[in-house]
């Protein structure tokens, strides 16, 4: 084997190795910023359980940020002025799941359990949801949920 081989095969054994551990690092990245996301989205529900409109809002994007209801779409700086109305006794989020949809936005869905009511209607026990969060400065904020209620069929 000539040097010049010998040396290239050493920068080629390098660059893969290097890409490798590129690989791992944003995979370390990706796994925790998935499970910042998911204790963002059980933040955003717990604030919702407990009717703290300023916590609420600090998790969403104002006044972009909307969800959706069979009735249409609600802003959530509106829905914050009503979140007494929300009477939840228990609720979980069951197989949280993240798709990134960049480097700065993604989707957070899973299936959400609970009881309670809303506007004195119950809630669905169990239904479908997702939340599209972006990362703003630093900072991941809510800009659309959504609840869809499981068919029981």
């Amino acid at each position: 084997m000539t040097r010049i081989t010998l040396v290239l095969l050493t920068m080629l054994l390098a660059l893969t190795v290097a890409e490798a551990q590129n690989q791992r690092a944003a995979m370390a990245k990706s796994e925790a910023a998935e499970k910042a996301l998911i204790a963002q989205e059980r933040a955003f529900h717990e604030a919702v359980t407990k009717a703290d409109k300023a916590s609420f809002l600090s998790l969403v994007l104002i006044p972009e940020a909307v969800w959706t209801t069979s009735g249409g779409f609600v802003p959530m700086n509106v829905l914050a002025d009503a979140l007494e109305q929300f009477k939840v006794s228990k609720w979980d989020i069951i197989n949280p799941r993240v798709t990134w949809l960049g480097n700065d936005a993604a989707v957070v869905r899973y299936a959400w359990t609970g009881t309670g009511t809303f506007h004195d209607r119950p809630l669905a026990s169990t239904s479908l949801a997702s939340t599209v969060w972006t990362n703003r400065n630093g900072k991941w904020l809510a800009v659309h949920h959504q609840q869809t209620e499981l068919s029981k069929e």
